[in-house]
């Protein structure tokens, strides 16, 4: 079950987030996100967008994690996980940092760019990286476990 949700997780690159207000509005963001070995999700985003200030109040999240280009009646392949979030902070944003550098090159390279110049205006500037700890996940590999079959699991760190 692992290595299916690791393939998938390094098959795509944009996940769906929900988050729910403190009065029960439900909000869904897309965000290009990374992962770490422990299955921790990692994504930018601005601290006063919508999903992030949900996540100051309520801080559970479900994340949805697909191609979208795959053909109708072919065999799908998909994650839903569900969990915490918060904004990441210490050794979680330099992990962070890092494996989003490492997934996304044109990241680095504007990292980099920035640090050598003094007349970019660096948009990344206010965004911070968020933590997403799943505790629960629904796998959809009908390549893997055939079709429509879901695998519900129960992460353990």
């Amino acid at each position: 079950m692992q290595a299916a949700v690791v393939r998938i997780l390094e098959a795509n690159t944009l996940c769906s987030m929900a988050t729910g207000s403190h009065a029960g509005a439900v909000h869904i963001n897309a965000a290009f996100f990374c992962f770490s070995s422990d299955l921790h999700l990692f994504f930018l985003s601005h601290p006063q967008s919508m999903h992030c200030r949900n996540l100051d109040h309520a801080p559970h999240m479900a994340v949805s994690i697909f191609d979208s280009h795959q053909p109708w009646g072919e065999p799908h392949a998909g994650l839903q996980l569900f969990g915490t979030g918060s904004l990441a902070a210490g050794h979680n944003a330099a992990v962070a940092h890092q494996l989003y550098a490492a997934r996304f090159p044109p990241y680095a390279d504007a990292l980099q760019h920035e640090a050598t110049s003094e007349h970019v205006t660096f948009w990344y500037r206010d965004l911070r990286f968020f933590l997403f700890i799943p505790e629960r996940v629904h796998i959809l590999d009908e390549w893997e476990f055939g079709d429509e079959v879901f695998i519900t699991a129960t992460v353990v760190y």
